[in-house]
């Protein structure tokens, strides 16, 4: 129950509560069956004490100690759907009143999701360009699948470019090795970009078993800033040289892919994808646009540091992750920057307010429209996720999950919202 409410500023509340002995009950008695399960109580099985007698044992406060956290969290949530406040984050809670056969008494201090005052979404006006696959993109793709399927021949010749070498590396500045300077086994295809320019450019005539010195410049965006638009000599010994030997692109090639008849199916096929694609990239960049004329031609309140910290560290966590996929550790990855976890997320704040605004954005239009998902929208989605991982039984469990439903209903939400600003906005 809420007793008092009251503003500390604007986007800030602090909510005096109380937990009722009726609402206190379920958790009292879930917390003494908790404490009988790890407390040994003569004459009973673990888990089967009576209530009064686990209070006897062990004192009824301790037992409200231990169902306090499921007592604030139940009546917490529950006051905040019943005033329908939109809240964002952690709320911070004090304890006022804690006594046994007493209903708990509690402030929590609240920070509230930001108002938008809302710009016409009919002003915002924007032009699709229009998708032009050129011969070069389809060529691109080509070349990419016949390197897939290339052939590497080992070959006692000079280096040509285009082959692919194995080499090892000794880096020095002022005469002295560098650190992680010494690369074994490194293999390059000569032409192909590389990070040090004119690097590739002192391999090509060398042989297998040469060596040969020579010094860089850095480029002045290497990620090492203490290296940038240094002069680093080389030591290099080539270990060996393969000629890569790309197959010819005719229908023999086409039908080696495993779907196509001829080169020219495949080539329609590519084509097609590339549309698909190059429309996605379009539609996507449409959707930043539209937000960006709308966050800047709409007006906020105050949006507080700690709704900030809790996006940066939204941000913070998907980087996290996304390093992960790739094999590495974030540790690896902020040492290769040279930056602290702080240091990203100071640089992600201007960020996490756009995103902030965007949220804000979605959810205003998503109530003016009175736009909803509906329970059998959220299961269509399932359903198709359930068709790509069959059989997996530990997916499944996730997907059907309440936090990943609830995760989905926002997805499609506000995918919505953006189908309605496209629609709306696009000339």
């Amino acid at each position: 129950m809420l007793k008092e409410i009251k503003k500390i500023k604007e986007t800030q509340l602090e909510l005096t509560c109380e937990a009722s002995l009726e609402e206190m009950a379920p958790c009292l008695n879930k917390a003494a069956k908790r404490i009988s399960q790890q407390k040994k109580i003569a004459g009973f099985r673990p888990g089967k004490a009576p209530y009064e007698v686990i209070k006897k044992e062990v004192g009824e406060m301790n037992i409200y100690q231990e169902a306090l956290d499921e007592i604030v969290s139940q009546s917490y949530f529950k006051i905040i759907n019943e005033e329908k406040l939109r809240v964002i984050g952690h709320p911070e809670i004090n304890i006022q009143i804690l006594i046994p056969n007493q209903p708990i008494v509690y402030k929590a201090t609240v920070a509230l999701l930001p108002k938008v005052k809302l710009c016409d979404c009919k002003n915002i006006k924007i032009k699709k360009p229009e998708i032009e696959i050129k011969q070069k993109q389809i060529n691109d793709v080509l070349e990419d699948l016949q390197k897939r399927r290339a052939k590497e021949i080992l070959v006692n010749r000079e280096i040509q470019k285009k082959d692919k070498v194995n080499v090892n590396i000794e880096m020095f500045l002022n005469k002295v090795p560098l650190e992680d300077g010494q690369i074994k086994d490194h293999s390059i295809i000569i032409g192909d970009p590389y990070f040090i320019p004119g690097f590739l450019e002192n391999l090509i005539g060398l042989k297998k078993e040469e060596n040969k010195e020579f010094e860089l410049k850095m480029p002045e965006s290497y990620y090492n800033k203490n290296l940038a638009n240094k002069i680093i000599n080389f030591k290099v010994k080539i270990n060996s040289v393969f000629q890569i030997d790309l197959p010819e692109l005719n229908d023999e090639f086409a039908i080696s892919l495993g779907q196509f008849k001829t080169l020219e199916d495949l080539i329609k096929q590519l084509k097609e994808n590339l549309q698909i694609e190059e429309n996605l990239k379009i539609e996507e960049k449409l959707e930043e646009e539209i937000l960006e004329k709308l966050i800047n031609q709409s007006s906020f309140e105050e949006i507080s540091d700690n709704l900030i910290k809790s996006e940066t560290d939204k941000m913070f966590l998907e980087l996290e992750q996304g390093v992960l996929n790739q094999g590495a550790k974030i540790e690896d990855y902020l040492n290769h920057l040279k930056k602290t976890k702080e240091d990203l997320e100071k640089d992600f704040r201007l960020l996490a307010i756009k995103r902030i605004k965007s949220i804000l954005i979605i959810e205003e239009i998503a109530e003016n429209e009175t736009m909803q998902i509906s329970e059998s929208e959220i299961n269509e989605e399932i359903n198709n996720l359930l068709k790509t991982y069959p059989a997996n039984k530990e997916i499944e469990k996730q997907i059907q999950s309440e936090e990943y439903k609830k995760h989905l209903k926002n997805k499609l939400l506000n995918k919505k919202v953006l189908d309605f600003l496209k629609k709306t906005c696009l000339l």
